[in-house]
């Protein structure tokens, strides 16, 4: 068993063995899903080409980078995942 500090903004530090284990990497993006009380699963999402992103999530309308990513990024985790 490994074990990591919750830091006061939030942010944990995920063990290098844990890391490399499950293959986590540097800029990967992560999934939380909790579980049941106390416990949350973290799931490394699968990198994916722009070219594949972009054939399977396809934009038609004008887009806020800004105000659009993170609602992207949630959808694409739900539909990775099968949540």
């Amino acid at each position: 068993m490994e074990l990591g500090k919750v830091q006061a903004r939030g942010q944990i530090t995920v063990p290098r063995a844990i890391r490399e284990a499950a293959g986590i990497n540097p800029g990967d993006i992560v999934a939380f899903v909790v579980t049941s009380p106390g416990r949350v699963e973290l799931r490394a999402l699968p990198r994916m080409r722009l070219r594949d992103a972009l054939t399977r999530y396809h934009i038609s309308l004008p887009i806020d980078d800004g105000n659009d990513r993170a609602a992207w990024q949630s959808r694409a985790a739900e539909d990775v995942l099968g949540a």
